[in-house]
């Protein structure tokens, strides 16, 4: 316990961090600009250190300020929902003169997030990479990888301290985890229970398109407030079971209150979503009196893992709960258990200080 404090007073007394994604200049003040992965991480740390850490370009879309311009929220990635527009509009960060602060190692740390739109494009984010290396050696550099494949560019990756949102094992030599968080503001109470499963029934298809009828944060979340269960499942391709897991849903719908119906998520990679509580997902799927809506037959004794939500049914026929079986003391009982766990380990907060303990511990080796 000591040992942590003292961890917490030297990253909040003495660290410096320049935070700056990898992104075109072009699309900087644009629409374009959300990344869940940048965004959330950028929100913990500024949350945890305050003016430390400086925004080398100001990441407009996650401050207040925001909603001083309405039109463009529904514009940004997810409707503007959850990450955004939430960060006090400090006028102490120090923007000035990045360039040779950057050449007189002003900074304790460089962490940089390549942007989405620079997802597969090694040799430009490469570039800039080797630029700084003349300033920064690789355990002050930081490169955060959100890209929901599992490919890794070795040459990127030994740049510096690389985190990997889509992690495989045989990758753990060269990458550290990293997952989506979300702010800790965002954690409200259930509502009275409307919904055995959540009206919401991820799109992978296109079959449950008629379920995303949200125009505004406050409707979204109510209705995860006042179902028992929502569901969830990888977001990526399909096809590819092994990639694309991590989302902002599968956090909002914890958030809410809610149990996620998690239909995927037995075949997560260990180090995927490594902070996210998957057993406590699966244990809830095996709730006696759950009928999940699914188009073959669901017997959680013998089988969990349904698929993606594809495997769903639409509309009211997606799924409900026979309350004479059902056990209301063991659901609220996981219930608490992921609330919890979504407190100490899925905020922007926790994973920023996760994000800060890693680093240290890298180093170390």
């Amino acid at each position: 316990l000591m040992n942590q404090k003292l961890l917490n007073l030297h990253f909040h007394f003495i660290m410096k961090i320049l935070y700056i994604p990898i992104i075109d200049e072009s699309l900087v003040y644009t629409t374009q600009a959300g990344d869940y992965q940048a965004d959330s991480l950028f929100h913990g740390l500024r949350s945890l250190l305050g003016e430390d850490v400086v925004d080398g370009y100001k990441m407009w879309h996650l401050y207040k300020s925001l909603k001083d311009n309405p039109d463009v929220i529904p514009k940004l990635w997810g409707k503007g929902f959850t990450i955004y527009g939430l960060l006090s509009d400090d006028d102490n960060i120090d923007r000035d003169d990045i360039g040779r602060k950057i050449a007189n190692h002003y900074y304790d740390y460089l962490v940089m997030p390549i942007h989405h739109t620079l997802n597969g494009k090694y040799e430009p984010v490469l570039n800039i990479l080797e630029s700084i290396r003349s300033y920064y050696d690789r355990n002050e550099l930081i490169v955060v990888d959100g890209w929901d494949r599992c490919n890794i560019n070795e040459d990127i990756a030994r740049c510096g301290i690389y985190f990997k949102r889509e992690l495989f094992d045989q990758y753990r030599d060269i990458a550290l985890p990293i997952s989506f968080s979300i702010p800790e503001e965002k954690i409200c109470d259930p509502l009275e229970r409307n919904f055995d499963f959540a009206p919401l029934v991820p799109n992978c298809t296109g079959e449950h398109a008629d379920s995303y009828i949200y125009d505004n944060e406050e409707d979204y979340y109510n209705d995860y407030r006042s179902s028992y269960f929502a569901y969830t499942c990888k977001k990526g391709r399909d096809e590819m079971i092994s990639e694309g897991w991590d989302c902002m849903r599968h956090y909002e719908i914890l958030a809410c209150g809610c149990v996620p119906f998690f239909t995927d998520i037995e075949k997560c990679q260990d180090l995927t979503l490594a902070r996210f509580p998957k057993v406590l997902c699966i244990e809830a799927k095996k709730l006696a009196g759950l009928l999940p809506g699914t188009k073959q037959p669901y017997n959680p004794d013998e089988e969990t893992f349904i698929g993606t939500a594809k495997e769903i049914l639409p509309g009211e026929k997606r799924g409900s709960i026979d309350f004479s079986k059902f056990d209301l003391v063991q659901y609220n009982d996981i219930r608490e258990q992921l609330i919890h766990h979504t407190k100490t380990k899925l905020t922007t907060i926790s994973t920023a200080k996760d994000f800060l303990d890693r680093i240290k511990t890298w180093r170390l080796r």
